[in-house]
């Protein structure tokens, strides 16, 4: 029996796309979000293997230049690095409750 509609006819079928094709994008997006998970966790090892003194004293220098640079007039010109320094600073042991309520702002 033919159609009745000449464009349907006359449309050739449409193969679904392979699954192997869309194979080298989603390895990519994996190993993006790989590399952003270990350097995460590898940001943390480190301030976990510093000595306390030498991470109160990096925690303490850190929270002083995110002061001045995110709590200041300008600190909408350094957007990205205050949101890293904020991501940063909320890895050390030494940032409590009153320091993330600080850092809310930034995420």
């Amino acid at each position: 029996m033919a159609s009745s509609n000449p464009d349907v006819a006359a449309e050739p079928r449409r193969l679904a796309r392979p699954w192997w094709r869309d194979l080298p994008g989603w390895l990519l997006l994996w190993t993006l979000a790989a590399v952003a998970l270990a350097s995460t966790c590898s940001d943390r090892r480190r301030l976990q293997g510093l000595s306390p003194g030498e991470r109160a004293a990096l925690y303490q220098r850190t929270s002083d230049e995110f002061r001045t640079l995110c709590e200041g007039p300008h600190a909408r010109d350094f957007l990205l690095r205050c949101r890293e320094q904020a991501r940063f600073l909320r890895d050390f042991p030494e940032c409590d409750e009153a320091c993330r309520a600080r850092l809310t702002p930034w995420r």
